[in-house]
């Protein structure tokens, strides 16, 4: 009953705009691990994020509204944190990934959200820690009434600039393995929400083996 509650509320507060959660970013994922950043941490790390992968995404679509995503990420308030998930899609696949999810309060408790997605698809069940999607959800707050938000995609059926997509999940897949410890976020209500779970079964090949 109360996990009901909890979970009811957070689906209003996400309706509304509050909190840091933004529903279509995260559809059926269920995270198994959270970290955090602190500010000094972060910072190096936006900024590589935003002079590589991000740059490379919005070349590759020729993206129009990129001052959102400048002022955003060079803002330094900006925060950072890290999200571990399992996916299974409509289709039945399977999928392993990191949510770099980059975050900046305009007033209490609502934010300008830039989450930036990589995904590990798994073929017979096992996994090969290569890069098979980026999705880049732009989400400003003053559009966040209209359900309106950019998508920007790749997937690896065109080469270019994988490796830079690579080297940046391998990258979190480092952080995920070295600073676990050091930078784990727990809350008391993940473990009564939905997309918070503990990983049922670990496929063979995992990049997340903890």
């Amino acid at each position: 009953m109360f996990s009901h509650l909890l979970n009811l509320i957070e689906i209003i507060k996400c309706r509304k705009g509050f909190g840091r959660t933004r529903s279509w970013n995260r559809k059926d994922f269920k995270i198994f691990h959270t970290n955090s950043y602190n500010n000094r941490d972060a910072r190096n790390y936006i900024d590589q994020m935003k002079d590589s992968v991000i740059e490379t995404m919005v070349q590759f679509v020729a993206y129009k509204d990129s001052d959102f995503i400048e002022k955003t990420l060079t803002n330094r308030d900006t925060q950072l944190f890290t999200f571990f998930h399992n996916r299974k899609d409509e289709k039945g696949r399977k999928f392993e990934g990191v949510t770099l999810s980059f975050s900046l309060e305009i007033s209490k408790d609502r934010f300008d959200r830039i989450d930036l997605i990589f995904e590990d698809i798994a073929l017979n069940n096992i996994f090969d820690g290569e890069i098979n999607q980026v999705r880049l959800y732009i989400s400003p707050l003053n559009r966040y009434a209209e359900n309106d938000y950019d998508l920007l995609y790749w997937d690896a059926s065109d080469r270019r600039s994988i490796d830079i997509f690579q080297t940046a999940y391998l990258d979190n897949i480092h952080f995920y393995k070295q600073d676990r410890k050091s930078r784990v976020l727990k809350k008391w209500k993940h473990k009564y929400l939905e997309e918070f779970k503990k990983r049922e079964k670990m496929l063979k090949g995992s990049s997340f083996p903890f």
